[in-house]
């Protein structure tokens, strides 16, 4: 190693330059050994997270080596920007492309899009871990302006899987790549997939505004109903996997969908994408008059052929929902514990918070049970609105169900009060309770 010449720049860093005026007989096999023990220990620190320690490795295995050194000085610089050292990472990836080496990228355009089909059938893990060889290939030739896109994809497949950590990691370094590759376009999708974290975590500091992408659009949905907020409901068009959550916001706006919202949930529903799918058929069992439950059932074997927690433990939470509203308490609260214990796996508070207060929701408070003993969840809900003046049909679309439901509510519980009209349901309203 005599003619390697090792300096430290004035900021620190390691500088390996050495002359180069053509191969060194005799000294070739002992350069590429040391070049393979340098990369080895740089993948070893990568691998522990000590980016700074593999960037300095790299930049080594550069100065010993006299094929391949922007490959090496590429990689250096990618791990130097993963130290948070921008400024040596710049000068490392403009000593790369002095060199005047080609670096070939590996073919991953095939492995990319199946990876994507597998997404939009559900099969989130699968897709990561197909993305997760991509991604070691990628760092393997030293491509690593290809890195970015291929990091964020990932991170969107981890997070819709339920790995938010993983999601987290791959979306912070698909960042930290992308500034240093100037590729705005992986900026962009990695912020996505920082957002879907934060709606499902519930990270207030990173609300979703309004943006015109259509993922951008979706996410904000999504932050809505995790609070049952319907601010969004009349938004653009979002991309096509959050169209059944568009149609859930004017649903709770509106309290009814028009027919042709209806119509467009119908159609959703019979996508071949399953994930949309099956996100339709959940909103359906929230609107549908009769067999909400067999809308249920089939998003529910949906989910069994997909990895998607987060969907999965959302048709649990809707399901608990209507079943609360026709007045069967005890198979709700079986469905909404489901949905609070699935959600609270994940890590998805506010979620889990909204399946909390819909369990509260399935029991009395004690003067409510004090002064109606026998009086159900549904019952007392067909009372509070019907004892306003609100005729039978108004009634029957605030609470999801069909006339004929709410008047045999309604007919129990005149039974079970004493009363026999709407007007001494109304002077006996005042004395009822109910959270």
């Amino acid at each position: 190693m005599s003619a390697t010449m090792l300096a430290v720049t004035r900021d620190g860093a390691l500088s390996v330059d050495p002359p180069r005026t053509g191969p060194r007989p005799g000294r070739d096999e002992a350069d590429v050994a040391i070049r393979s023990i340098l990369e080895h220990l740089s993948a070893v620190a990568r691998g522990a997270t000590g980016h700074a320690a593999a960037a300095a490795a790299l930049e080594i295995a550069a100065g010993v080596t006299w094929d391949g050194r922007r490959r090496l000085l590429t990689l250096a610089a990618a791990d130097a920007q993963l130290a948070g050292e921008p400024r040596r990472a710049a000068e490392l990836l403009r000593r790369a492309a002095a060199t005047g080496e080609r670096l070939p990228a590996p073919l991953i355009g095939e492995a990319v899009l199946a990876a994507r089909r597998e997404m939009a059938h559900g099969r989130c893990r699968a897709a990561a871990r197909g993305l997760a060889a991509v991604v070691a290939s990628l760092w393997e030739s030293g491509a690593v302006r290809r890195l970015p896109a291929v990091l964020a994809l990932r991170g969107w497949a981890l997070g819709r899987a339920g790995d938010l950590p993983g999601a987290a990691a791959d979306a912070e370094q698909a960042l930290a790549l992308a500034s240093l590759t100037g590729d705005r376009q992986a900026v962009n999708r990695a912020g996505q997939v920082r957002t879907l974290l934060a709606v499902l975590r519930g990270n207030p500091a990173m609300d979703v505004p309004p943006r015109s992408d259509p993922v951008d659009i979706g996410l904000g949905l999504l932050a809505d109903l995790a609070h049952r907020r319907t601010g969004r409901a009349g938004a653009a068009q979002p991309a096509a996997e959050f169209l059944p959550d568009l149609l859930e916001c004017r649903l709770l706006r509106d309290r009814a969908l028009s027919s042709r919202g209806l119509s467009t949930l119908r159609g959703l529903a019979r996508s071949d994408a399953a994930p949309i799918a099956a996100n339709a058929w959940r909103v359906l069992g929230l609107t549908a008059p009769d067999d909400a439950g067999g809308c249920f059932d089939r998003a529910t074997r949906l989910h069994a052929t997909m990895e998607l927690p987060f969907d999965a433990a959302r048709v649990h939470l809707s399901y608990g929902e209507r079943l609360r509203r026709d007045g069967d308490r005890r198979a709700a609260r079986d469905q909404l514990r489901i949905a609070r214990e699935s959600f609270a796996r994940l890590g998805a508070e506010p979620w889990a918070q909204r399946a909390d207060r819909e369990l509260h929701g399935t029991a009395q408070t004690r003067g409510a049970a004090r002064l109606t003993p026998a009086l159900t969840p549904a019952e007392l809900a067909v009372a509070r609105i019907v004892a306003t003046g609100v005729s039978t049909k108004e009634t029957a679309t605030r609470l999801f169900l069909s006339p004929k439901t709410v008047e045999f509510h309604l007919g129990r519980v005149f039974r079970k009060l004493g009363v026999s009209s709407r007007a001494q349901l109304a002077h006996v309203f005042p004395e009822l309770t109910w959270t």
